[in-house]
């Protein structure tokens, strides 16, 4: 029973630190092309989730995956 548990509770805990994994890449990308926008010229849109997202696409050159969007929306939410 209490092997059981733990085996519970170890495999919850792999898969946290698989999703906080991913999140972490995500910020990173996200990261990385906001850092290619030149600030100066362009305004970035974080009141606008769509042109946003359109904004992020358009720069990274293929659709946002799961993670990345989840972290637009809490750019935008904040």
């Amino acid at each position: 029973m209490i092997k059981e548990i733990l085996i519970a509770i170890e495999e919850e805990a792999r898969e946290r630190v698989c999703r906080e994994q991913k999140n972490l890449v995500a910020v990173k990308k996200v990261m990385e092309l906001l850092n290619q926008i030149d600030h100066e010229v362009e305004e970035v849109p974080l009141q606008d989730r769509d042109r946003l997202s359109r904004l992020l696409v358009s720069l990274k050159g293929c659709e946002l995956n799961e993670e990345e969007n989840q972290l637009i929306e809490r750019i935008i939410t904040n």
